[in-house]
């Protein structure tokens, strides 16, 4: 009786996780409201999500000083790509409520081509009040629409805290990146040069 109890027991504690990690790696950014621009560029884009992933590091790697979180990637978290039309989608309604270009598209001819690898990485904090620490990093690449010549490239991050519940605090992160990213893209005056394309 007492062994069969333990299997079951044992039997759950295995499913638990597996049925946590399949129901969480299908979750989907969603936009909070957004406030449009001032600083509207007068350009059409076509936006693209190249590369989507989530990835655990090192105990407490948000809290030193190197930059480059990913040198301290301990393994993939979720299979964040399997949704990555989802989370493409999402992100395209963000960009479309900011108003940063005149018009957004993603697959007709436009002045620009906006390419995106979102990456996320999950700290399980050390020291701190909460259970993990996420950070978000966009590096996006804005090309001339017709013949993909690169103009400039740029990084956004987010950072948000939180304690089990991954879907929170990674729209958090994933929002901050995303204002991060589209502030210093609005305010680069190279792109309001008379004849850039």
């Amino acid at each position: 009786m007492l062994s069969a109890r333990i299997r079951r027991t044992s039997r759950a504690a295995f499913l638990l996780p597996l049925i946590l990690f399949f129901a969480c790696s299908t979750f989907v950014y969603e936009p909070a409201p957004v406030v449009p621009t001032t600083l509207p560029l007068p350009y059409s884009a076509t936006f693209r999500l190249a590369e989507l992933e989530a990835y655990n590091v090192e105990p407490g790697a948000t809290m030193v000083a190197d930059p480059r979180i990913e040198n301290k990637v301990r393994g993939v978290r979720q299979p964040l790509s399997k949704a990555k039309k989802e989370w493409e989608r999402s992100i395209a309604d963000y960009v479309a409520a900011r108003k940063t270009f005149t018009y957004l598209s993603a697959d007709s001819q436009t002045d620009l081509d906006l390419s995106m690898r979102l990456n996320i990485y999950v700290d399980p904090s050390v020291n701190s009040e909460f259970a993990r620490v996420y950070v978000a990093r966009i590096d996006a690449t804005l090309a001339e629409g017709a013949s993909k010549r690169p103009l400039s490239k740029y990084l956004g991050f987010g950072k948000a805290a939180g304690e089990d519940d991954d879907r929170g605090p990674v729209n958090l992160a994933v929002q901050a990146a995303l204002n991060d990213l589209f502030g210093k893209i609005e305010n680069d005056v190279r792109l309001r040069r008379p004849g850039l394309l």
